[in-house]
């Protein structure tokens, strides 16, 4: 009897120590490469001697090896923050890479954000803090893939970042060692990411060390506009050849990037991990054809496991349009040299005796919250204080329910997420003075980002961050105070997720019920009592809406619409703490009377 090998096998030591040991054992083939164990950082060597330079820091979840530490080098990119597999790293980490390139650094930090949920509100939070630290720092988001267009053509852009990321870090990294500045970079990746789209087919879904295939196919049956995180694709089609295959793919980047004959474009073929080297060079040979018998000619073409979704077997195309106007200067940068390990025989291969001056725990440092701008006296402070714990005491009672409502989108650990929140914001006020509004949000950033980690990590330290600064600066009156760092606060999260009201995310139950207070107050100018107790039916609503909204945001957005029946997990949870929090508020505000309206139904 043939053995049938486990999908979920690995050649690791633990699931929990994999991605280390992968980080570890890249710098130890390239010594020229710089490791910072405790934030999974990987950098150049000479990290802190970029003069006027431009540092380029960009990075994402595991599992896509060699991307993104392999283009760590000379002509590519500074330093990377690595999270665990398929998750996006901490604010926390990717701050620590911006910080270090920003030593004796005069050009600034671009940093480069895949079109990820998780990856666009971390890195964005850690973009905030580095400019709260007067971190000269840009960004630009990277989202080329093609396969549903709605997502592509929709605005923000919803697309995937995939392959096309190499793209950017090429051409940037050539940039900057030419001494290009900031803007110039920036603007010209803008147009290099405006130029390009990726479609992919894969044979068979990526598993997880230890555990299965994240979805399974048909002997004869292939998946089309996959994503990189084992996600299914826009599509299942028929087995076909490598010939009937590219020509599928094609057909939808030529229509994506409007090409036509007499085009010129470079090309992208990655291995998503599992397919071999004969596959990747018939693909190749294919797209050169195919492009070349519509007379589009292909002038650059790279092959190779680019970026991978673990052990999948698939492949994906990249064509980046090259204009007249971009073509002779983007041909010069994709041609320049560059030592990134992902490109084999670099000297980042030969031992290196550098030792930068600063070591790993030089650069740990934390932000001194200074006490500014809105200041509570000691009844307001207890108020203060009251509605932190209502509003942490509803989510830990709510922590299993939350779980359940979140198990349609596959994690399940909403509630689990929050909850972790609400501990550590009841660790934090017995310790800290609350007086101060504006720093009490601003440790309140720290502890969602170290507690709750991931995606609603991020979104909940944007809003606290957000709102903390806009309290660091009001001298208003409380409410009027209370009302702006709210607004701030969802502006915030916007800023860096593509997420809106009606795309079935906590937004819908927190938009409306800001807007729905806003107007109140507007038209009531002082009754705060009936402006909260709206604002409490307009998040409870909101967050009943989301049962029958499609998701377009986070990863919900990839997941059947037949596994969503009941309200959004997130939408539920604000719905839950702020209901607690207002509660609060009209009680304190109102007594006896809202006392029996808030336990009657508010």
């Amino acid at each position: 009897m043939t053995a049938t090998m486990d999908p979920g096998k690995k050649l690791i030591n633990s699931i929990d120590s994999c991605v280390d040991d992968m980080l570890k054992g890249l710098v130890s083939c390239h010594p020229g490469l710089d490791l910072h164990e405790k934030r999974r950082v990987v950098l150049v060597k000479e990290w802190e001697q970029r003069g006027n330079k431009v540092a380029l820091v960009s990075g994402g979840g595991s599992g896509h090896e060699p991307f993104s530490a392999g283009y760590v080098g000379e002509g590519m990119l500074t330093a990377v923050s690595a999270g665990s597999v398929f998750a996006s790293p901490p604010a926390s980490s990717v701050l620590h890479a911006i910080k270090c390139v920003s030593v004796n650094n005069t050009g600034g930090v671009l940093v480069i954000i895949p079109n990820y949920t998780g990856d666009c509100l971390n890195f964005g939070l850690a973009v905030e803090w580095a400019r709260k630290r007067e971190i000269k720092v840009e960004t630009i988001t990277v989202g080329e893939d093609c396969a549903i267009s709605e997502l592509r053509n929709s605005e923000p852009p919803r697309s995937r970042g995939m392959c096309g990321l190499v793209f950017t870090f090429k051409i940037g990294g050539a940039m900057s060692e030419e001494g290009n500045t900031l803007t110039e970079i920036k603007n010209e990746l803008t147009k290099v990411v405006n130029s390009m789209a990726t479609i992919g087919v894969a044979l068979s879904a990526c598993s997880l060390p230890g555990s299965p295939p994240l979805f399974t196919l048909a002997p004869d049956e292939m998946e089309l506009g996959l994503g990189v995180h084992g996600e299914a694709g826009a599509s299942r089609i028929k087995m076909c050849s490598a010939s009937e295959a590219v020509e599928i793919m094609l057909d939808k980047l030529i229509i994506t990037l409007s090409l036509k004959e007499g085009d010129e474009v470079a090309a992208l073929i990655n291995n998503l991990g599992g397919s071999s080297h004969i596959e990747e060079w018939i693909i190749a040979n294919e797209v050169i054809n195919q492009l070349g018998s519509k007379n589009i000619n292909v002038k650059r073409i790279y092959v190779g496991a680019l970026m991978t979704s673990l052990d999948m077997l698939g492949m994906q195309v990249c064509l980046l349009r090259l204009d007249a106007e971009n073509k002779d200067k983007w041909l010069r940068y994709l041609d320049c040299e560059t030592n990134a390990p992902a490109w084999p025989g670099t000297k980042l291969s030969l031992p290196s005796h550098f030792k930068p001056q600063n070591s790993e725990s030089d650069i740990e440092e934390h932000i001194e919250l200074q006490e500014k701008g809105l200041i509570l006296g000691d009844e307001e402070t207890s108020i203060f204080k009251e509605c932190l714990s209502a509003a942490s005491n509803a989510i830990i009672t709510a922590e299993k329910h939350l779980n359940e409502l979140d198990s349609g989108c596959g994690d399940g650990d909403c509630g689990s997420t929050l909850r972790r929140l609400a501990e550590g914001i009841l660790e934090e006020i017995e310790k800290s003075s609350l007086s101060c509004t504006g720093k009490v949000f601003l440790q309140l950033a720290n502890v969602a980002e170290s507690r709750m980690g991931g995606t609603s990590g991020a979104v909940y330290s944007l809003m606290f961050i957000s709102a903390g600064a806009k309290l660091e600066d009001s001298c208003l009156n409380h409410f009027t105070a209370f009302e702006e760092a709210w607004k701030c606060a969802l502006e915030g999260v916007m800023k860096y997720s593509t997420a809106r009201e009606g795309d079935r995310t906590m937004l819908d139950a927190l938009i409306p019920a800001y807007n729905t207070y806003s107007c109140c107050m507007k038209e009531t100018r002082s009754d705060q009592i009936k402006a909260l107790m709206a604002a409490i039916d307009a998040a409870e609503q909101g967050c009943l809406n989301t049962q029958s909204m499609k998701a377009r945001a986070g990863r919900a957005a990839y997941v059947n619409e037949a596994l969503l029946t009941d309200v959004d997990a997130g939408a539920h949870g604000v719905a839950l703490w702020l209901k607690a929090v207002c509660s609060v508020l009209i009680e304190k505000l109102g007594g006896e009377k809202a006392k029996c309206l808030c336990k009657s139904g508010h």
